[in-house]
């Protein structure tokens, strides 16, 4: 019976964590083995890896819960990253598609499924940030960004932040600082500058005593580096492949701050925190800040491929940009992704998912605070709504990071007693749908707690 059916999620009657509730791989996985081996015959390496690591195997998802080939059931905290916003297999959404598919397909013209989107966003979005610009990946979502910010400043320097994540392609890789190893020369014009991330503070300085030392030494960066031409600074409100790093309360303010300064743009990265995964509508609205443009995607599709550029009206109808195909994708605003924006966004909005998001997320935080205290490996828990990081360590004195073969253990370990997780460095990364209900959030933290209670280092 799925999560749909029962009307309940996965937790039964709040029994032990683990098998007793039926998860945990608890069959030999000689189907998922053998399914992978056939795959990679024909797949090219470098896949994600979390996927390489756990080689697993779906058969079928419903809500919370992931069924391999095997029959094996696992609870989906790993999300895609952010994506499964909605809960898997959700059947307004499963028929709102299925319906689309009988309709029309291809083509990015006028259509019953993009005027049912607008119509929805136009509820959804923040009222001075009120126009879309649809694409299918996020890369190219934020590729459209830095063109949008050239376009309105005719300028052409960006600024971004260590342990940030913006993309692969060659505008977006250059932002991604720390991840370009290899595949140089890249554009210039691009520098960077630590994050708030006070785990890892590197001026060994405390918030808010620090007077946010990070944000004058960004300001430094760009003096001393640019030449004149500031674009934007772009950044995540929460940091997701460094271990959803959440800054201090008031730093992209401060940031806002001085993006003015140097009459530039501030881009907000929302790829991951958009759509309500941080109890927000948009992370950004945790503060008193606007940024100028807002890089959109992963929930607002509930699965389906597509991302998106957010700005002001005012703003996207700068030149270049705004000019006929300027700003045009192949994919976008295609009907199917169409649809899957309208049916994702109007199930946020009636189910009041971005108010549970919060809920849970709070819940989530309280009930695994404690294990900087009682799980050997862990050092720092934190999160915004249900976006959550749990930070491995070897030394909570040093903060030293647990080395990426006990990180991967911790993942296997958490596997097979039944909760998947995404890794980001050494952090355990939690990205619950954000349908999940208190009895899901019990089950999975009772998991994890266990795990990572009865854990110790290498050695």
């Amino acid at each position: 019976m799925t999560d749909h059916e029962r009307g309940a999620g996965p937790a039964g009657d709040g029994g032990a964590p683990g098998a007793g509730h039926g998860f945990g791989m608890l069959r030999p996985r000689v189907r998922s083995e053998a399914h992978w081996a056939e795959e990679q015959e024909v797949i090219g390496p470098g896949l994600q890896a979390v996927m390489l690591l756990s080689r697993l195997c779906v058969a079928e998802a419903d809500g919370t819960e992931i069924v391999d080939v095997d029959g094996n059931r696992v609870i989906d905290f790993q999300g895609a990253g952010g994506v499964n916003s909605i809960g898997h297999a959700e059947p307004r959404f499963t028929t709102a598609l299925a319906q689309e598919l009988t309709r029309a397909t291809a083509g990015a013209f006028g259509s019953p499924a993009r005027l049912d989107m607008v119509r929805v966003l136009r509820e959804f979005l923040p009222e001075d940030l009120d126009t879309i610009q649809l694409y299918s990946g996020g890369t190219e979502a934020v590729e459209a960004a830095l063109r949008l910010a050239k376009s309105v400043t005719g300028k052409h320097e960006f600024l971004s932040f260590w342990g940030g994540f913006h993309g692969k392609t060659m505008g977006s890789l250059a932002l991604t600082a720390g991840a370009r190893s290899g595949l140089g020369p890249l554009p210039p014009g691009y520098f960077s500058a630590p994050y708030a991330n006070c785990y890892h503070c590197p001026f060994k300085l405390r918030a808010p005593e620090c007077g946010f030392a990070c944000v004058d030494h960004a300001r430094d960066v760009i003096k001393e580096n640019s030449t004149g031409a500031l674009a934007a600074i772009v950044v995540e409100p929460v940091q997701g492949r460094s271990g959803n790093v959440v800054p201090p309360r008031g730093y992209l303010a401060a940031l806002g701050e001085v993006a003015r300064e140097f009459d530039a743009l501030l881009i907000a990265d929302e790829m991951m925190t958009g759509f309500g995964r941080t109890g927000a509508a948009f992370a950004y609205q945790h503060e008193e800040v606007r940024p100028d443009v807002l890089t959109v995607g992963k929930g607002m599709g509930g699965g389906y491929p597509v991302t998106g550029v957010v700005a002001s009206a005012e703003t996207m109808a700068a030149a270049p940009f705004s000019e006929p195909s300027a700003s045009s994708s192949s994919f976008g605003a295609f009907p199917m992704a169409c649809r899957a924006v309208a049916a994702t966004t109007s199930i946020l909005t009636e189910d009041k998912l971005v108010d549970n998001a919060a809920t849970r997320g709070r819940e989530m935080l309280d009930q695994l605070a404690d294990l900087t205290e009682l799980a050997p490996l862990v050092g720092d828990v934190r999160g915004a709504g249900l976006a959550l990081g749990i930070e491995l360590v070897v030394d909570k004195r040093t903060r030293e990071p647990a080395p990426k073969s006990l990180v991967q253990r911790v993942y296997l370990e958490l596997l097979e007693a039944g909760v998947l997780v995404m890794l980001g460095g050494n952090t355990l990364r939690l990205y619950p749908p954000l349908t999940v209900d208190r009895a899901q959030v019990e089950t999975a933290v009772g998991i994890i707690r266990e795990t990572l209670i009865g854990m110790e280092g290498e050695g």
